[in-house]
């Protein structure tokens, strides 16, 4: 369809008239017409010669009317050398000057202007190879299983009869260079070059920057898979913002000269640089580079601290770590963010707790001490044993009770002695009437009350004490 478009006799007058030439593949090879030659293509390609600047008004029509113009007598030529706003003598229209070659069975498009020399290069149904030259440049792209663009192309303007269009319109410059697939190399003059094996390792230069710029890439072709709409939408980008379309993401990419002068950048891991805020200042590790215009945190980079006011009340600083990205469309994870004033309320709480443990400590030590004293000082009734009793133990502890008028309860005050034990109970025996003392251990007592209000002496092994009346 293309090649009967373009091959037949009408277009190509067309083209004559227009001062461009063009040609298109066939299945057996296409045609050549003065620079334009798809002699090599049996696939779909396409080759464009242009003039260095397009004018609209037929080749025919151009030269009646320069004929005229150029009659016009020297008293009808203004001052500033015009007839009707056409500079007068008008020169011939410029014609198409260069070289467009497309070759293989894939997709090509060769397109050139000004003497310039572009050749595309496609094998296999699946590729695409574009190349685009003028000013005498050369412009090479070689694409299978691929794509591969390569140009260095100069604006080239638009006029009527020599006068520029409104708004200075014409073809936009194109400068840049692309590649991406099985196999894919491009080079274009005075702009670059690149090269992409299985979609995996990556190469560019790139002339364009004021320090030129050369990039080594891993890159993951698995992440068209894993994630579609945003690498979709990334290789949209690209192709519509000249950088050229890439199915895959960077794992690494190590960029030496351009602005960072060296980065090392990857599309996975941590999306933004990580920031530490302290006393007043921040310190941010990682900061960003752009490359193939995109902002990175470039691993490389030396950290940069940004001085501000003196904030007393930040001691402790504030780390926040982005959002973390993984390959093979593992979730990210993040971001996350330490927080002082969480970590200042943990130091609180701690401190709290120790300081009501001590409290708590003290009061029950001073209610001992109160209950003690206070016990010591009630008057107590002694009674006697036989003297002759022998002690259980070496040690001689003597214990007082006393019967509390609104209670059957006996009270026990102990002085400093062996036992100190405050959980000593006695109870009564039903069948003597003496209390029984229940106390376990080597503790001793001394004189127990019963109930009756009558005072007997323990005999369990404990040395009596003297009757005080």
């Amino acid at each position: 369809m293309i090649a009967a478009l373009a091959n037949n006799g009408l277009t190509q007058g067309l083209a004559e008239q227009w001062r461009f030439e063009l040609c298109s593949s066939t299945s057996d090879g296409g045609p050549a017409n003065g620079g334009a030659d798809c002699t090599g293509s049996t696939g779909a390609g396409v080759a464009v010669v242009l003039p260095s600047t397009i004018d609209l008004v037929p080749d025919g029509v151009y030269k009646i009317s320069q004929s005229l113009f150029n009659a016009v007598p020297d008293w009808l030529v203004g001052s500033d050398g015009k007839v009707l706003g056409v500079t007068v003598p008008v020169p011939d229209a410029a014609v198409a000057d260069g070289s467009a070659k497309v070759i293989g069975d894939g997709f090509q498009f060769a397109l050139a202007s000004g003497g310039g020399n572009a050749t595309a290069i496609a094998y296999l149904p699946i590729s695409v190879a574009t190349a685009g030259a003028s000013d005498g440049r050369t412009a090479f792209a070689f694409a299978l299983v691929g794509t591969a663009n390569a140009w260095t192309t100069s604006r080239i303007p638009v006029e009527i009869f020599t006068l520029p269009l409104a708004g200075d319109a014409g073809l936009p410059a194109i400068q840049h260079v692309s590649c991406y697939g099985g196999l894919a190399v491009g080079y274009a003059e005075k702009v670059g070059a690149c090269a992409n094996v299985l979609g995996t390792f990556d190469f560019k230069f790139d002339q364009l920057q004021s320090i030129p710029q050369v990039q080594f890439a891993l890159t993951d072709p698995t992440a068209i898979l894993a994630d579609p709409a945003d690498t979709l939408a990334g290789a949209l980008d690209g192709l519509f913002n000249g950088r050229g379309p890439s199915l895959s993401k960077d794992v690494l990419r190590l960029s030496l000269g351009g602005s960072s002068i060296i980065a090392l950048t990857s599309d996975y891991g941590i999306s933004e640089p990580v920031t530490i805020d302290w006393l007043g200042s921040r310190i941010t590790l990682f900061p960003t580079a752009n490359i193939n215009g995109a902002d990175r945190p470039n691993r490389l980079a030396l950290p940069t601290i940004d001085l501000g006011d003196f904030d007393s009340t930040q001691i402790l600083p504030v780390i926040s770590i982005p959002e973390i990205e993984f390959p093979f469309g593992l979730p990210t994870v993040g971001p996350f963010t330490s927080s002082t004033p969480a970590l200042t309320g943990a130091t609180t709480t701690s401190a709290t707790t120790r300081s009501v443990a001590a409290r708590s400590v003290s009061s029950s030590t001073a209610t001992s001490t109160t209950t003690r004293s206070q016990l010591a000082a009630v008057p107590t009734t002694t009674g006697s044993d036989d003297a002759d009793d022998t002690p259980a133990t070496s040690t001689t502890t003597t214990r007082t009770t006393t019967t509390s008028p609104s209670t059957s309860e006996p009270t026990t005050s102990e002085p400093s002695g062996t036992d100190t034990d405050p959980s000593d109970t006695d109870s009564a025996d039903a069948n003597s009437g003496e209390n029984t003392d229940t106390d376990s251990g080597t503790d001793t007592d001394g004189t127990d009350t019963d109930g009756t209000g009558s005072t007997t002496a323990d005999t369990s092994g404990e040395t009596p004490v003297a009757d005080a009346a």
